[in-house]
């Protein structure tokens, strides 16, 4: 499996597309989120859920994965995205890693968010 295919048609068919249910095809159930200080395991449910939140502040959307790295099971993106509503749009940057098995993503690895673009 190419990792760098599999992190656009993530992005495109869950994100770009605006189909948070498609993410039943990309992330395991259970998922591991390592996250700053802490672990979370996240069900798909709670996964979809999290992913719907976001969809919904961000009416307008353009996802760019800047810098994508990948090695037999993981891929890592430095990314950037600009969203909103209307004339309220703001960029965002940041970097995620995921561990890949058997065609879902089994663990992620977020750093916090930073306003504006990677530079």
């Amino acid at each position: 499996m190419d990792l760098t295919d599999f992190l656009q048609r993530y992005t495109d068919e869950v994100y770009i597309a605006r189909k948070p249910e498609a993410a039943r095809d990309f992330i395991a159930d259970p998922c591991l989120r390592h996250e700053h200080g802490h672990l979370v395991t996240m069900s798909i449910d709670e996964n979809i859920s999290r992913i719907r939140d976001f969809l919904a502040r961000a009416t307008t959307m353009q996802f760019d994965n800047v810098v994508v790295v990948k090695d037999d099971t993981h891929v890592a993106s430095a990314y950037d995205i600009t969203f909103g509503s209307g004339d309220d749009l703001k960029t965002v940057s940041g970097i995620e890693i995921f561990r890949v098995v058997n065609g879902k993503i089994t663990e992620t690895w977020n750093s916090a968010i930073q306003p504006g673009a990677w530079g």
